[in-house]
């Protein structure tokens, strides 16, 4: 009788684990998790697509050898930072000590955004084969409420090295835990990074 009741329940298991799966063992409807996740991610491009641009910001630019193969994308984008705003940052070949001239200075990466300061924000991606206009982007961001977004867009003259573009700006009047988003549109090809905030 033990087996049998066993055995029973083993079956009725196995058939409630396939009725609940599509042919390829895997859920035949996307989660509610997932629509709002690409809902929330078109939003998200909107505001970085139409985010104003700004005046101000620094830009460097080092050669460098690359060889891409065919059919690598034209852009990579590297990181997304922020800290204090400081002058003369970034900066290329800058590091006392450093044994190449392949190497950058920025602000210290602190994400936590203090009172009364003004804020620097960094993005930087590899060109590989581009040349021509792009818009860097950044949304600062909390749940669905765009707490800040800028944008600059800068024209590439030569390809094969990478681009380092730092904002500075005013502290938002916000307190508590954000996102930052950067977005980098070059042409046709669009790559961006999230990283997050505390705003003090």
């Amino acid at each position: 009788m033990f087996v049998f009741a066993r055995r029973t329940v083993i079956l009725s298991l196995a058939i409630a684990v396939v009725s609940c799966s599509s042919g390829n063992g895997t859920s035949s409807t996307p989660s509610v998790g997932d629509a709002q996740r690409v809902s929330s991610q078109t939003s998200l491009d909107a505001v970085l697509d139409s985010a104003p641009e700004v005046a101000n910001g620094r830009e460097v630019f080092k050669k460098m050898s690359v060889h891409p193969p065919a059919g690598a994308p034209p852009i990579l984008i590297n990181f997304l930072a922020d800290g204090p705003n400081q002058a003369g940052v970034p900066c290329i070949d800058c590091v006392n000590g450093a044994s190449t001239g392949d190497n950058i200075g920025m602000t210290g990466p602190y994400s936590y955004v203090a009172a009364n300061f003004v804020w620097q924000y960094e993005m930087s991606f590899s060109d590989m084969s581009y040349k021509g206009k792009c818009k860097l982007a950044w949304a600062i961001t909390s749940g669905k409420t765009t707490i800040d977004s800028f944008s600059k867009t800068i024209d590439l003259t030569s390809d094969g090295g990478f681009v380092l573009y730092a904002v500075a700006r005013p502290r938002p009047k916000y307190s508590g835990p954000a996102t930052l988003t950067g977005k980098v549109t070059c042409g046709k090809t669009a790559q961006s990074l999230q990283v997050p905030l505390q705003f003090e």
